[in-house]
């Protein structure tokens, strides 16, 4: 406990000398006036909670496969390869509609697809 309060205070203390030179710098590895926006810090937020889903996930799943389901480790990790490959296949497609219509249309289309589907299994 006591290391982790100490790894804590160091990694804060850092972070504050990083601040302090990157608001120095003349050219800044990373502008932290950034942070000064609400709607970006809101956005921030919102990705980094999604990773944390992300992982989680990646890690509940296979997990409950194996200890919940007695799935094998090469079945429970196959049971995140359709998702994986389904995403890594839709990323360049998701990407180039974001580039061409803005993030609104294309999040709006896909979560009215979502409501659909979900409403006809109701």
């Amino acid at each position: 406990m006591v290391i982790a309060v100490v790894l804590l205070l160091i990694a804060m203390a850092a972070l504050l000398v990083f601040a302090w030179v990157s608001h120095r710098a003349f050219s800044p590895l990373v502008r932290l006036t950034v942070l000064r926006s609400v709607k970006f810090r809101w956005h921030l937020l919102a990705y980094v909670l999604l990773q944390f889903v992300t992982i989680g996930y990646g890690y509940m799943i296979p997990n409950a496969s194996q200890l919940g389901f007695g799935a094998s480790v090469l079945a429970a990790g196959v049971v995140l390869l359709p998702g994986a490959l389904l995403g890594a296949a839709s990323a360049p497609v998701s990407g180039s509609l974001l580039d061409k219509f803005g993030s609104v249309r294309p999040m709006f289309t896909a979560m009215l697809a979502d409501l659909r589907a979900f409403a006809s299994k109701r």
